[in-house]
């Protein structure tokens, strides 16, 4: 900051206080000392993030019950752990700390399986590996009470079943998503409505109901990603300037889950899929069938690409977990970007020996021209299609013992066996 304001031109100056809005055009900045200092300014842009979400009735001082803010600051590592939320944060703290192998950890899953939001079979594998690495998961659990007893934390927990368990661990972590940092900004005065849930601040391409204001980052409640924040940054300074007018597209954000296996993922899953009644065809390609895998002795994980039930093979989604799994999704997530079917990648020629070979496989599968063939290799290959819920091979393997297309055949499956 120190060099932008030494800067030729000065059109940056740095303040540290507390801002807040007296009109929409004028803010107060109060200095940690009391002092006051009023500003003007044309155009505001809201970047001031979000902040754990914390459990009513539950007393987090950070040191014992703590928050992300607070267990960066932790000397040394815990006995025990537990952790309140099975979500993609709760997962990550429960994986770093399983995997430093100093600290029992004990994580709380409300629903029947972790990460939630993400398919099941993304779930499974990352659940397992968690297992492996001695974490216990209290599935279908509620927490009834989280408290500090003789310096330690106590909780007890609810089952469907009727059952109650009380257990006591060393330190708890509450990751149970984060809510909107707007305290004392008093948007109020300069007339900043928030979205229609209440739960972040309402706009439209990072212009808020103000035409002067906008909000940006966590503040805006779309994506609570750092490259997401940075964009929408962009994108508000170029719209204040006049040089922007084509909106943000979310389709294609790509995503890190840093979990045991790595996690990438970008545009729609198969679960938001089925939600939306969308016709889909799914290719599903193991580690196992990837040469570079198979040498680095990183089997674990697999490809999984959606694109729509018709001629074009349009791009929706991509998930990939294992070694390598952020750097495969790129081409694809230009792909949702652009509107363009999944068969140009077949063109591509991608680097030998490497993990993302596995990705041109996918795109030969769905086009029926992968020396893979998912009919036979039923372990490690998956190619169907979904239509009303019901799902279909692509190929199959008749009497006769020669291959049929999907077309042929009207046997439909369960994939969650």
């Amino acid at each position: 900051m120190k060099l932008l304001e030494t800067g030729s031109k000065k059109l940056f100056h740095y303040e540290r206080g507390l801002g807040s809005f007296i009109d929409e055009k004028t803010i107060k900045i109060t200095k940690n000392n009391g002092k006051e200092k009023i500003i003007n300014a044309d155009y505001t842009i809201i970047a001031t993030g979000s902040k754990p979400r914390k459990l009513p009735n539950t007393p987090v001082d950070e040191k014992i019950i703590m928050t992300s803010e607070g267990i960066h600051h932790m000397d040394d590592f815990p006995k025990s752990l537990v952790i309140v939320g099975a979500g993609v944060i709760g997962c990550e703290y429960a994986t770093i700390f399983s995997n430093f192998g100093k600290t029992k950890v004990y994580l709380i899953d409300r629903a029947d399986h972790i990460l939630p939001f993400e398919d099941d079979d993304i779930s499974e594998m990352v659940e397992g590996n968690l297992e492996r690495h001695g974490v216990t998961i209290h599935h279908k659990a509620q927490l009834e009470r989280l408290n500090i007893v003789d310096g330690e934390v106590e909780y007890e927990l609810s089952y469907e079943d009727g059952r109650r368990e009380v257990l006591r661990v060393e330190k708890a972590l509450l990751s149970i998503g984060r809510e909107l940092n707007i305290s004392g900004l008093n948007m109020e005065n300069a007339g900043v409505q928030k979205s229609k849930r209440g739960r972040h601040i309402g706009d439209v391409d990072t212009q808020t109901n103000i035409p002067n204001i906008y909000a940006v980052g966590d503040a805006s409640g779309k994506i609570a990603l750092v490259n997401m924040g940075e964009l929408e940054g962009r994108q508000a300074v170029e719209k204040i300037f006049g040089n922007k007018t084509t909106p943000l597209s979310y389709d294609n954000v790509s995503t890190i889950m840093f979990l045991e296996p790595e996690v990438a993922a970008v545009g729609l899953n198969e679960k938001q899929c089925t939600e939306r009644g969308l016709s889909i065809k799914v290719v599903k390609l193991d580690f196992s069938c990837i040469a570079r895998a198979i040498a680095m002795r990183k089997t674990q994980g697999f490809f999984k690409i959606i694109v729509t039930n018709d001629e074009k093979m349009q791009v929706l989604g991509m998930r990939a977990i294992g070694e390598h799994a952020s750097s495969a999704i790129q081409a694809v997530a230009l792909l949702i970007k652009t509107r363009q079917s999944i068969k140009l990648l077949a063109d591509l020629v991608h680097p030998h020996p490497s993990i993302i070979e596995g990705i041109q496989e996918c795109v030969r599968m769905l086009m029926n021209e992968s020396v893979f063939k998912s009919s036979v290799f039923k372990d490690n290959l998956k190619a169907y299609s979904c239509v009303d819920g019901k799902c279909t091979p692509l190929q199959q393997i008749s009497k006769e013992g020669l291959l049929e297309s999907s077309c042929d055949a009207d046997n439909t499956f369960d994939f969650t066996e």
